[in-house]
């Protein structure tokens, strides 16, 4: 940060485990962020956010939070399903926002949102922080470089801890590995390759159609670019891969593990051979913080904007559709 620039004064709404455990000492930690609001679910959990991270005031509505004006930004952590009433509310008292993935339950909120944001010349990124790990941005840099050639198939898992699901995360509507983590390896596919799905059929398990937030959850779609990819995110697999590979018609780029390491790696193989290079595994919520930052200097950075992460909404919606009618489906645009 210029050390001109003032730091950006955040408020935090939604104070759930990613605000306490990740996000809140990722600020915490950057002289460009100072929390200096915040907002819970019930008086005793923001009194609680408060006393642990320093927060001068606790609101106790959304309304006047946003209409705060020592607040410049704010990060929205709500249950799913609250994004959009809150982006509304952030884009009508033109404040910028950092929301939560995923950015909406449907495409056409998606749209509404990113639209008032940009009418109100607010900035709003969503909370992609893998996008950040130095080892994916790598990734995408060869990938887009063309060296792979034309990307063929796109492989890509995560696995996520199993802490006993609560309140509106035991709700399929907005919850389940599939909201949890999967939006994350849709937003990478196509960050990584640059390229849109444009059509996916998909499978849950539990089945989605029973009624039950899924634990895993597993996609096959086509790439704008002709490409396929595969994408499964999981809570029933302890020790999976959590790797990225992107196969191309002229090498294979590969990732070892991207969770639970502290180093990552990405190997090319082509006719001549492997090249492998490592990286450190990054603090991705301290670097989302950062980025958001110097958005608010000009800077554009890796963070997924409005318009990018309508287009996952639309995603996300088509893969429902394909869930429950069990038949492949083209996103709608």
């Amino acid at each position: 940060m210029n050390s001109n620039t003032k730091p950006v004064r955040w408020g935090i709404v939604g104070l759930g485990w990613v605000a306490v455990d990740f996000v809140g000492p990722a600020m915490l930690k950057s002289p460009g962020s100072q929390i200096v609001a915040c907002l819970g679910s019930s008086p005793e959990k923001s009194k609680a956010y408060a006393e642990k991270f320093g927060v001068p005031r606790v609101h106790t509505s959304l309304q006047a939070m946003m209409n705060d004006p020592e607040v410049d930004a704010v990060y929205i952590a709500l249950p799913n399903a609250m994004h959009y009433e809150a982006v509304l509310a952030g884009a009508a008292a033109k404040k910028h926002m950092l929301c939560e993935k995923p950015f909406a339950m449907h495409a056409h909120h998606a749209r509404e949102m990113a639209d008032a944001c940009k009418k109100a010349g607010v900035i709003l990124r969503i909370a992609h922080q893998i996008r950040m790990d130095e080892a994916v941005t790598r990734a995408r840099d060869i990938v887009q470089s063309g060296k792979l050639g034309k990307v063929v198939e796109v492989l890509l898992e995560r696995t996520s801890a199993s802490p006993p699901r609560k309140t509106w995360r035991m709700d399929n509507a907005q919850s389940g590995v599939m909201f949890d983590v999967g939006v994350h390896l849709l937003d990478l596919v196509q960050y990584v390759t640059g390229q849109k799905f444009v059509e996916v059929s998909a499978f849950t398990h539990p089945d989605r159609r029973d009624g039950h937030a899924d634990d895993t959850f597993t996609v096959q779609g086509r790439l704008s670019g002709g490409g396929h990819a595969h994408v499964r995110a999981t809570r029933e697999v302890p020790q999976g891969l959590n790797s990225l590979v992107v196969e191309g018609s002229d090498a294979t780029l590969q990732t070892s593990p991207l969770r639970w390491v502290t180093e990552h790696t990405v190997t090319v193989r082509d006719k001549n051979g492997a090249t492998e290079e490592k990286f450190s595994a990054s603090p991705a919520y301290e670097w989302q913080g950062q980025s958001f930052e110097r958005e608010l200097q000009g800077q554009r950075g890796n963070l997924p904007d409005g318009d990018d992460s309508a287009y996952t909404v639309a995603v996300t919606n088509a893969i429902l559709t394909s869930i429950n009618e069990r038949r492949i489906v083209t996103v709608a645009a």
